[in-house]
């Protein structure tokens, strides 16, 4: 390939490695991995993946992705990026050169690969090597037999009876080993999915099969590169491929639906192969700590629509509202919309002790009066003790028609409460505000909010959730709708359409029709 003389060639480092890129130039592979956002262009993803070529800069996170997509699936493709400053890199052709039946030297601990058997396996001789050469392999290797049916060399092994093997052995189909370790009595989880990592036997914790495993026929779930969100992509864990599962096109997948029913029926101890994404939403929505807490993934994994979630059913439920509140290790990025719900809870059961004067702003809620109402007292005092929410205080009492307590407050006008007002039964509160407009020299008829307009989606009269309208062939983590504004700190997780598939019976949902029919639609047909 000849090299573009439009494209600058990158001052070369004695020493340093290079690449040659898809335009054909040397790249200095240092500098192509800084981060350089105007050098990202699809078409360069597109090449990597079908390997046909590395891109002009890897910094950007897509086309790095991209790339190590690329290497996973085509053999020889990227051998030059092997580096230390690369090590995703090099664990990827690492891990191509075991699928393709070669034994890598490595030496250092971020040079193993932990997932050696996406997109195709070894031969059985190859692993049996690989994991003589490598002890630090064997349960990887293990792994790879329940994925191939190696049952001769899993017996081998002689690993202890592991939860991740047992569900890849359960999805590949491989019964002996599936059945080996189930019916050894105590299970343990050694291998973490979510962090690519093994832990070693001494440590050995009981587990149960939980649906942590991503196992091989999820890896085959794609998504296009440059079609999801924002960044060109969305997260995916567990990752142990590293690669997001990026392609250039994108896999149709739908909920299994023997997977919807542990969205209303007990959890079992082992739980069936599954697609838990959409539990995991449900089980916050409702606040069900049990549920959640064993379905969620690390606090630092959380997936779209799981925050809004969380929100809604820490507002639903006091209990779960107390659990956060003793968590430790929310993350920086979701901490304050948590605390800031979980503060609005408690103060909706009348307990202050939480917001002062010292509560930081963003913690401090503003709606207090949905899905509970406090007392009256609760309010006067929340007034006192924090002006910063003399506002929610007054607008609390509006909604529940405390008018003495609304006039001891005494807010200052406030186009929000005015609004309120308006709707409120008690003609005492418009007057009140109306008069107050009259004292600031308000002009009633300008109708600009500013900053303050989104707190009229939290009007009375808005409080309410929607009714589902939708029946759907499959139930899948998409339909948890969150693109609304709400009362739960401006998110709406709307799970309607998912009540409502789960009420009607199943021959509504499994007729010979499209995969998405207005309920209205449908009765209008009876």
């Amino acid at each position: 390939m000849k090299r573009n003389p439009d494209v600058p060639l990158l001052p070369s480092v004695p020493g340093m490695p290079s690449y040659h890129a898809i335009d054909g130039s040397k790249r200095d592979l240092k500098a192509a991995l800084e981060y350089r956002p105007h050098r990202y262009r699809i078409s360069d993803c597109m090449a990597a993946i079908r390997g046909e070529g590395l891109p002009l800069a890897l910094g950007n996170r897509l086309t790095h992705l991209c790339v190590i997509r690329g290497i996973r699936y085509h053999p020889g493709f990227g051998e030059e990026l092997s580096s230390p400053m690369s090590p995703d890199f090099t664990r990827a052709l690492n891990a191509r050169r075991i699928m393709s039946n070669m034994i890598p030297d490595m030496s250092q601990p971020d040079e193993f690969p932990y997932c050696i058997w996406h997109p195709v396996v070894a031969s059985e001789d190859t692993y049996r090597r690989l994991a003589s050469r490598y002890p630090q392999l064997r349960y990887q290797v293990g792994r790879a037999c329940a994925v191939a049916g190696y049952t001769g060399l899993y017996q081998e092994l002689d690993l202890l009876p592991e939860v991740s093997i047992a569900e890849e052995a359960r999805d590949s189909g491989c019964t002996a080993i599936f059945e080996s370790i189930m019916g050894s009595g105590m299970k343990v989880s050694l291998m973490n999915d979510y962090e690519r990592s093994v832990l070693d036997e001494s440590i050995a914790p009981p587990a149960f099969l939980n649906g942590d495993t991503a196992v091989r026929s999820l890896l085959g779930v794609k998504q296009k590169a440059g079609q999801e969100l924002l960044q060109g992509f969305d997260e995916r864990y567990p990752d142990i491929t590293e690669d997001m599962c990026v392609d250039d096109h994108r896999s149709e997948s739908i909920y299994p639906r023997d997977a919807e029913e542990l969205l209303y029926n007990p959890l079992p101890t082992d739980l069936p192969t599954v697609h838990k994404d959409l539990s995991i939403l449900m089980s916050a929505y409702y606040g069900n700590i049990d549920r959640y807490v064993r379905l969620r993934r690390p606090v630092s994994m959380h997936m779209p629509g799981e925050l809004a979630c969380v929100i809604r059913g820490i507002y639903h439920n006091t209990m779960f509202a107390k659990y956060w509140s003793l968590q430790s290790d929310i993350p920086t990025w979701c901490k304050s919309t948590i605390l800031k719900a979980v503060n609005a809870r408690f103060i909706m059961c009348n307990d202050l002790s939480r917001v002062t004067t010292d509560t930081p702003q963003d913690e401090l809620p503003y709606c207090i009066w949905y899905p509970g109402r406090a007392s009256w007292k609760t309010y006067e005092g929340l007034a006192r003790r924090c002006p910063a929410m003399v506002h929610q205080a007054a607008h609390a009492c509006i909604v529940a028609d405390y008018q003495k307590s609304f006039d001891l407050i005494d807010a200052p006008f406030d186009r929000v409460l005015l609004k309120e007002a308006q709707g409120s039964g008690n003609p005492h509160y418009l007057r009140e505000m109306e008069r107050k407009a009259a004292l600031a020299s308000v002009d009633l008829k300008d109708t600009q909010y500013s900053s303050d307009e989104w707190k009229c989606h939290l009007l009375q009269h808005t409080l309410f959730e929607k009714s589902g309208s939708r029946l759907l062939k499959g139930l899948g983590p998409e339909d948890m709708n969150t693109g609304w504004e709400s009362i739960y700190s401006m998110m709406g997780p709307d799970a309607s359409d998912i009540e409502l598939n789960v009420c009607v019976p199943d021959d509504m949902r499994t007729a010979d029709r499209p995969k998405l029919v207005e309920i209205d639609d449908f009765y209008d047909g009876l």
